[in-house]
């Protein structure tokens, strides 16, 4: 790989035909195996229907957000009782005042500028109470229009909100297809597509493949799928415990590990389930296996309420520890690494321990939107670029040897010859960084046309990055 990115900007091999994602396609990333790029989607669309359902995408389109109702009591007097006549630099003052007074640092960083909107719009705002009651009623379609139109009136809502609702809510519903699809590196031209009736997920779905020994498992919208490399052919499937998981299969010898709701493991010859752990919720986190020097291999997951160690040939817990969230853990001999947004836990670093729960060693934690990015464990430090910063701390102590600011977030980096390459402004910019510990150095920063939720994908050189639309390839090598 070149040692910079061209003044020019980054040099297009290919571009693949439309992939859809975010509510139609999830934000899965890439993978490649060999020659070929792979990309796991529930594949969603639209077809005409009497039904109507308020979903997601219409809760956006209303500028819902899910708030207390505490806060949202205090937003709603604030807003109706302003002074009418607050403009320009006072009104923001307004804003900042009140923000201040009545939200945690937490609350701003997720909150404020939703907050600053609707005070912004006045009594022109939609009710924040009948907004409540429209996204009570996600998931729950109605069977015409006409029911939807008597709802609206048995719930009392204004006439602004019904008048939203009925030019948001579409004459269509979504119907979706699990499918993985399999592009030549090459040329980027469809070498086979894989599809299977699915459910719509919407971007909930956001699995990456993995291709191991000559198969392809991907999770779709309800099932784990084992298809060959070849010619995508389908060699099982298996019904996992819930729908919508973004975890990603980890496959190891004979055995596939899968965090689904709960935690399961699956037999890879046949796709029977070996085991399942419902102690351990989450679908976000992909599954690691841990060998400490100390102890026995643990199957580690980063649940909704903790960090968990299980068996892995039975399932069993073999300890729990503070964690939790959607990023994946990172281990390097004794050292077990996650990222977490739970209280005080943050950036952490834990040792293990002969006959027991890994111990703490340090923790790194500041208030960010995101806790999603996975951190890299390289020559003795992490690195991460996610929460606003790219960091380099040192393992063995937790010093942290430099932060950047940077918008980096959910996307997770890569490392090829001592470089850092990750994702930034929501996916427009590909970053190039040393991976230095004495001081941050960037050593290209180029357009990438990418997506800011994915992470890039990297084989010989040349980089595979998700776009909204499609998968774009860019050569990397230098110039001969």
């Amino acid at each position: 790989m070149a040692s910079s990115f061209p003044e020019a900007g980054l040099k297009k091999v290919w571009e693949s035909d439309f992939i859809p994602s975010d509510h139609y396609g999830g934000h899965g990333s890439p993978v490649i195996a060999g020659e070929r790029a792979f990309l796991s989607v529930v594949w969603h669309e639209r077809v005409a229907s009497e039904e109507r359902e308020i979903d997601t995408e219409v809760m956006q389109q209303l500028n819902h957000r899910g708030v207390s109702p505490e806060l949202g009591k205090k937003m709603e007097e604030a807003r109706l009782t302003m002074n009418a006549r607050l403009r320009g630099d006072k009104l923001e003052e307004w804003i900042t005042a009140w923000t201040d007074a009545n939200l945690s640092d937490k609350e701003k960083v997720s909150l404020a500028s939703w907050v600053a909107s609707r005070f912004r719009a006045g009594r022109t705002a939609l009710p924040l109470g009948d907004l409540d009651k429209v996204s009570k009623r996600q998931g729950k379609p109605f069977p015409n229009l006409a029911a939807m139109k008597e709802w609206m009136a048995s719930e009392n809502l204004s006439a602004e909100v019904q008048e939203k609702l009925l030019s948001s809510v579409p004459n269509t519903m979504k119907v979706a297809k699990d499918a993985v699809v399999c592009l030549d590196m090459a040329t980027g031209k469809q070498v086979w597509k894989f599809e299977a009736q699915g459910k719509p997920t919407g971007r909930k779905s956001s699995s990456t493949a993995a291709v191991v020994d000559g198969r392809v498992y991907a999770v779709g919208s309800t099932h784990l799928y084992c298809l060959d490399e070849k010619d995508g052919a389908l060699k099982w499937k298996t019904a996992l415990p819930s729908e919508g998981a973004a975890a990603s299969p980890l496959v190891v010898g004979n055995r596939v590990y899968l965090a689904a709701g709960s935690a399961v493991a699956v037999d890879v010859s046949d796709g029977k389930v070996v085991w399942e752990q419902k102690k351990v919720r989450g679908d976000t986190s992909s599954a690691q296996l841990w060998k400490p020097s100390n102890g026995e291999e643990v199957l580690v997951v980063n649940g909704n309420g903790g960090l968990f160690g299980l068996r892995p040939n039975d399932g069993e817990v073999v300890w729990t520890v503070e964690g939790g969230g959607q990023s994946t853990p990172v281990t390097d001999g004794d050292w077990l690494v996650i990222y977490s947004g739970s209280k005080d836990v943050g950036l952490r670093a834990y040792k293990a321990k002969a006959g027991g729960a890994p111990e703490v060693a340090w923790s790194n934690f500041w208030i960010t939107l995101r806790y999603s990015g996975s951190p890299i464990i390289h020559e003795g430090h992490v690195y991460l670029c996610c929460g606003g910063k790219h960091q380099c701390v040192d393992l063995e102590t937790g010093k942290v040897n430099w932060t950047e600011t940077v918008n980096s977030t959910i996307t997770s980096p890569l490392i090829v010859d001592g470089k850092l390459l990750v994702l930034e402004n929501n996916g427009t910019h590909l970053r190039m960084v040393k991976a230095d510990p004495t001081s941050y150095l960037q050593l290209g920063r180029a357009k990438a046309d990418a997506m800011g939720c994915t992470s890039p994908a990297l084989s010989n050189g040349r980089i595979v990055v998700r776009n909204k639309e499609k998968l774009i390839c860019y050569d990397l090598r230098p110039d001969k």
